[in-house]
């Protein structure tokens, strides 16, 4: 295949590729994930199964690139956002202030929550190298005493905790305020790292000032920006 048609083969592909996801974005936002069906992606999309089955194989597996990529999409915006302000990135804050403004959302955003809830029920995760790379640069920038199969132990029990807790405080099960809820899950995952409970304490409190003084904005159904108030 010569290189010019090779090309437009390619960008016609992504293009296919990314119309399906940003139909997905807004279906799976408006409609919920198990509700959303092949026929209304491909009508949506203007696609049809083959195609679907093709870019991704499965339904579950968009959903995973479109919660990890909005995960993503948050980190960025959190280092953006510290070092635009306060001048640093500080990687434990910055990882607190992460899962804070998600857990805040998932719990004003109806949609939102409904989108995550399920994600847990079908044991939805994004990349697992992400994760790995997330403790290990905690490990590396904290010189933290930790082996790589310590790591994956770490990475696994948080994983598996982070879904449980947030599946059966959706289903009420779980009394509990969404501070207290937010608070254990940050003590346990920096309680497994080894890091102290008077840094974890520390943590904490810069974390929610610097929350506390900031406009999170969720928007075009998986989008989102953070201002000053």
């Amino acid at each position: 295949m010569r290189r010019g048609v090779a090309v437009a083969v390619y960008k016609t592909g992504e293009k296919s590729r990314n119309k399906i996801i940003e139909t997905c974005k807004k279906l799976f936002y408006l409609n919920g994930y198990k509700k959303t069906t092949y026929k209304d992606i491909c009508e949506m999309a203007d696609s049809n199964p083959g195609l679907i089955n093709y870019y991704f194989k499965t339904k579950k597996k968009i959903a995973e690139i479109i919660y990890g990529n909005f995960y993503v999409e948050i980190k960025t915006a959190v280092e953006n956002y510290m070092i635009k302000h306060y001048g640093e990135y500080d990687l434990q804050v910055g990882t607190c202030l992460e899962i804070l403004i998600f857990t805040d959302l998932a719990e004003k955003d109806e949609n939102l929550k409904r989108f995550y809830y399920e994600m847990c029920l079908e044991g939805v995760e994004y990349d697992t190298k992400v994760f790995k790379y997330f403790f290990r640069l905690h490990v590396d920038r904290y010189k933290l005493p930790l082996n790589e199969d310590q790591i994956r132990l770490i990475w696994v029990a948080n994983t598996s905790i982070g879904i449980g807790i947030a599946k059966k405080y959706i289903e009420g099960y779980l009394h509990i305020s969404k501070e207290e809820l937010y608070d254990f899950r940050i003590r346990t995952m920096y309680n497994s790292m080894g890091i102290s409970n008077e840094r974890i304490d520390e943590v904490l409190k810069r974390t929610y000032e610097i929350y506390n003084d900031m406009k999170v904005t969720l928007s075009d159904y998986f989008a989102i920006s953070l201002d000053k108030k």
